[in-house]
């Protein structure tokens, strides 16, 4: 799918190239980067989604470990979504640290 003018056979090839990756993957590993990265643009303040990427990425690769599923690709992106959401939470306990104490 082109972005600009007429699709070519290598923008379908790349298409289907990214499809066929992203139905390999688990999607609680994808779940868990994405909730990470939103986690991450907001500091961390609203501890839901530090804590969701957090456990989607443990669910993740928890399901990983059986080989025999469907989507048996994604512990790079579990482990990443993992790191993102606690460095997320880290962040957060410095900024409410850091709140100022009522006069």
């Amino acid at each position: 799918m082109a972005l600009f003018g007429r699709p070519s056979e290598k923008d379908q090839l790349r298409a289907e190239q990214w499809r066929a990756w992203a139905n390999r993957q688990n999607v609680f590993a994808m779940a868990s980067v994405v909730l990470g990265v939103v986690s991450l643009i907001e500091f961390g303040v609203l501890l839901v989604f530090g804590i969701g990427g957090t456990a989607a990425g443990l669910i993740a690769l928890r399901q990983l470990r059986n080989p025999d599923g469907p989507r048996v690709e994604g512990k790079k992106l579990a482990w990443i979504g993992i790191t993102v959401s606690v460095i997320s939470l880290m962040i957060a306990a410095v900024v409410y640290s850091l709140k100022p104490k009522a006069a």
